[in-house]
């Protein structure tokens, strides 16, 4: 069985210059899970989408896999361990697993099994997904616990390809598109956090705190509206500002482009762009001074198509060049920015439901960064809003990072 594969795929193998490609994500529940419930939706899973039982050829820049007629297992998938009472360490040690690329199906669950209850640590390569897609992922399989497959199969998109977001753009408005302003033109590759210490396996740092903290801001805020992510990303800034002196700062913030057509909400697939915050700090840097630049500058890029230029960029030259030139092209242009940050969305509670089976806690994280790298990854579930980071820093560096979340969680708290 082969596969084609697509522009962002490739372009996620070569972000593994960096770091392990994959987005995490976390589960857990109030009680236990059906086994043989979850096994055959997981097996259902497969055969909706035949991608998760083959290994991407960065040669060739497809996926291959068995026979699509072999019999389907999720052995391969699902690894179940059981966790007694030492629920936490081994829920820890599975959420920081990982995929190697080429060699691991892309998407592994491990299904933690406690006395009275149950995780699902969910680890997916991130040529498989992004956030967004990482997502429907998740509420596709509880879909399918919950509910007889055949009564799905109709209803889901399995179109990866990015046409499903460009195909509404005229050909002159993809060539506007091109020629528009580049966004990142100021953006420093060089500027780090003073990060040295390293180990050999990545840790998670978690911060939790209440959404309705951050709603209360947006209702008090008169003159202007901001979204609940231009406060934290605000509360990041400042951050970097009080801690590190900080004046001048452009942090890449990842941008959904299913935005674009409603129609590819669903799918599964990398369809992720950037916006650009670019934030000169002088004078009365207050947190709302700070946040009200931040949303007026997310309401313009809103507005615009100016995301799309470095996708459809990438998706020309996919079509124009051979892969080991692309390759070389992309190593050399491809900036894996060393401060970063990236929403990962509001998880729908309707939508994720295991029958009957209550989610106590729900979190989206992002891949493990190396020393100096660092990124904040912000998800929400009901009314909590998670903030992690995933790194390989020790030692003063690890307290470092663990300074500049409380800092941040401060911030939101004190409004």
């Amino acid at each position: 069985m082969k596969l084609k594969g697509q522009p962002f795929d490739f372009m996620q193998f070569f972000y593994g210059f960096v770091q392990k490609p994959v987005v995490r994500g976390c589960i857990r529940f109030h009680e236990k899970l059906e086994g043989k419930r979850l096994r055959d939706a997981i097996e259902a899973l497969v055969s909706l989408y035949p991608i998760l039982r083959c290994r991407y050829d960065m040669k060739m820049g497809v996926w291959r896999g068995p026979d699509p007629y072999s019999k389907i297992s999720c052995q391969e998938i699902l690894i179940s361990i059981s966790a007694g009472k030492d629920f936490s360490r081994i829920e820890n040690d599975s959420l920081l697993s990982s995929l190697e690329i080429g060699i691991d199906v892309p998407l592994k669950i491990y299904w933690i099994c406690g006395e009275e209850r149950d995780s699902l640590c969910v680890i997916a390569s991130h040529l498989l997904c992004d956030g967004r897609g990482f997502e429907q992922l998740l509420y596709l399989l509880a879909k399918l616990y919950s509910c007889c497959p055949t009564k799905i199969q109709m209803q889901i998109n399995t179109d990866r390809s990015f046409a499903q977001v460009t195909d509404r753009f005229t050909i002159m408005q993809k060539v506007k598109i091109l020629f528009s302003r580049a966004q990142a033109e100021h953006v420093d590759v060089e500027r780090h956090l003073p990060l040295n210490e390293s180990g050999q396996r990545p840790r998670l740092i978690v911060r939790r705190m209440s959404l309705s903290k951050l709603e209360r801001y947006r209702s008090c805020a008169i003159e202007y509206r901001p979204s609940v992510n231009d406060i934290l990303l605000a509360a990041y800034i400042l951050t970097l500002h009080n801690m590190f002196g900080w004046n001048d700062m452009t942090i890449p913030c990842p941008v959904d482009l299913r935005r674009f057509n409603t129609n590819a909400n669903s799918s599964i697939c990398n369809l992720t762009g950037n916006y650009y915050c670019q934030i000169h700090l002088n004078g009365k840097n207050t947190f709302e001074n700070i946040c009200n630049k931040i949303s007026a500058q997310m309401c313009a890029q809103k507005k615009s198509s100016l995301c799309l230029k470095e996708p459809i960029l990438l998706h020309i030259l996919y079509r124009m060049l051979p892969l080991s030139v692309l390759g070389k092209v992309l190593s050399s242009k491809i900036s894996v920015p060393l401060i970063s940050y990236t929403n990962l969305g509001k998880i729908d509670e309707r939508r994720l439901v295991f029958r009957g089976n209550s989610v106590s806690d729900v979190f989206i994280g992002a891949a493990a960064k190396p020393v100096p790298y660092f990124q904040l990854a912000i998800s929400t579930y009901r009314n909590q809003c998670t903030l992690s980071a995933c790194t390989y820093a020790r030692g003063e560096s690890y307290d470092l990072l663990c300074s500049v979340m409380n800092n941040i969680c401060d911030i939101i708290e004190d409004l």
